[in-house]
Formats: C-alpha cells, structure tokens, sequence
C-alpha cells in the first residue's frame, strides 16, 4: 500500500511542477484608440510544441523584436487596428499539444482593462464592445473560480480543513475562518495597502499544507474537537490571501471597476471553494455507505498525497529562493 502511496505522490508531483510555470503571455498596450503595443512571452522548452498567438486579421503587426528573458522567449510588435479593438477576437494555438496555458492582458489608451486565461486551442476572448460593471464581474468571478480548481496547493490545504472538522459546525468554522483571512491579505496588497510578497508566498503555502498533514495524522489528536483552532486557520488564510493577490496582480484589475473586480475575484474563489468541499464531502459520505473501513483508507490516502506534496513543494520552493538569492549576491 505504501508503495502505491509514492507512486501516486510521484505521478502527482510532474502536473504540480508544470503548473507553477508560468503561463505564456499575451500582453496588448494601448498607446492610442488603434495602435498598440504587443508583448508574447512563452516558456523555452526543447523539443515542446510553442503556443502561438492568433491575431485579429484587420490588424497589422510591424515587425517583430526578439529576446531570451530567464527561461522564456520574448516577442515585442507594434500593432495597428484602423478599427479598434471592440469586439475583436484573439486565440492562441499550441496550447493543446504543450498542455500549458496562456494569460491575455489588454489595457486600452482609456483605462480600460480585461484578462482572459486561456487553456486550450480554439479557445478564444472576443473585446467587449462596451465594459460595463456587470461583464467586469462576471470575467472576474469566472477567473476566481478557475483560479481556484486549478491550484492544487490551494485544493489539498481546504482537503485538510475537511479532513480535520470533526462536524459540519468546525467545518463552518475553519472554512469561514480562512476566507476571512485570505480575503482581508487579498484586499490589502491588491489595494496597495501592503505590498506584494511573493517570493516566499509559496514556501510559506506549502508549510501550511504540511503543518495540516502532520496535524492529521495524530489521527487521536486530529478527532478531538478542541484542536481545530480557528486563529490558527485565520492566520493560514493570511498567507492564501497572498498567494492569490500575485495571481490576480498577474492578470490586473480593471482601472475603471478595481473594487468590482477585487469582490467578483474573491467570490468567485469562494464559490469554487465551496463546489470542491461539498463535492468531496459528497464522495467521503458515498464511500461511507459502500464500505466502513473505505473512508479510512480514502483518509490516509489523501494525508498521504497532502504531507508527500507539502514535503516536495517545500523543498522545491526552498531550493527556488536559496537560488535566487546567491543570484542577488
């Protein structure tokens, strides 16, 4: 069964290395109402499939700048659109065979702001014709929920608040206790009030996964009522909350509806937090009914996946910070 145990872990660990690389970019500057400036970055992987981005066809690009930057290959064009860009379509190709994903920028000379996440070909973004609030938050709300099914880091630390209520009341508790926290973090440095800390966000999100595992597996310790504690969990949810403003700082709020596209953003990450919670509660409370001694099983399984992943995320992050900070000296 151990062996399982690792081989899973192992399987596991390649999709969560490929997922903390970044996207491809697709970044559009409006210097006027039809000329823009153009930015393509995408990994340098030999031997991979390169996504490449599709353009509007009444749009003339000049000619290209090329540059490495890090690990990525860089792009640079002018870009003329006689008509604008309102209601233009934009794809990007590749996506599909080098099983990456690309992040679509476009800031307008007026202010004006959209981002798309993009993951498969012939997956398009079309530039509304008028932004109103209401379209501003309904593409944030969309991007907090996808943000959120897609950050397994994110997803095995609420497995562990799951794992670790004793009762659907500690349940509600741990869980309001981390949206409070990431929420007010999230608030905070998208607003400019903190800044951004992302360079040991991420080892800092690992150790929380890795404290719930270790928590969990006192299985004595992790059924009595009294050990859940709710601060603890708050404060948790601080360091989320950082962790999900770099993304949104990634994909930018619209200058005109910041406040609109922070609360969409963060209801949108609760709303996917609740669909994964009830939906693995749900398969908990199915395997129930099939076997008494299969919930266990499924219990240590995923304390198992949690500490492996934790431990392997932990010293990835850790060698990524050491490395970068011989680099500063």
């Amino acid at each position: 069964m151990k062996k399982v145990f690792v081989l899973l872990i192992a399987l596991l660990a390649s999709p969560a290395f490929a997922h903390k690389l970044a996207p491809s970019l697709l970044e559009i500057e409006g210097s006027t109402a039809q000329t823009f400036d153009v930015l393509w970055r995408t990994p340098a992987v030999s031997g991979a499939v390169s996504p490449e981005p599709v353009f509007p066809a009444d749009c003339q690009l000049g000619e290209p700048r090329q540059q490495a930057v890090g690990t990525s290959m860089e792009w640079h064009w002018a870009m003329t659109c006689p008509e604008g860009l309102e209601g233009k379509t934009f794809k990007v190709m590749g996506l599909t065979a080098s099983r990456t994903a690309a992040l679509l920028k476009i800031e307008l000379a007026d202010g004006r702001s959209y981002s798309q996440l993009l993951r498969r070909d012939g997956q398009s973004y079309t530039l509304p014709k008028e932004s109103g609030t209401l379209a501003v938050v309904w593409q944030y709300f969309v991007l907090g929920i996808e943000h959120i099914l897609i950050g397994l880091d994110h997803l095995l630390f609420v497995t562990g608040l799951l794992l670790l209520a004793a009762s659907w009341k500690q349940l509600l508790v741990t869980v309001t206790a981390f949206t409070v926290g990431h929420s007010v973090t999230l608030a905070c440095v998208s607003l400019g009030v903190i800044p951004e800390v992302a360079s040991w966000v991420e080892l800092a999100i690992a150790a929380t996964i890795l404290y719930l595992a270790i928590e969990l597996s006192y299985q004595r310790l992790a059924r009595h009522s009294g050990r859940v504690r709710w601060p603890v969990i708050a404060i948790f949810g601080l360091i989320h909350g950082l962790g999900f403003a770099s993304v949104l700082d990634e994909l930018g709020l619209p200058q005109n509806d910041i406040l609109a596209g922070l609360v969409a953003f963060n209801v949108g990450i609760e709303v996917g937090q609740l669909l994964f919670v009830a939906t693995l509660a749900l398969l908990f409370a199915l395997l129930v009914k099939v076997s008494q001694q299969a919930a266990p099983v499924a219990r240590g399984a995923a304390v198992y996946v949690m500490g492996g992943m934790a431990v392997f995320w932990c010293l990835e992050r850790a060698e990524g910070l050491l490395l970068s900070s011989f680099y500063f000296f």
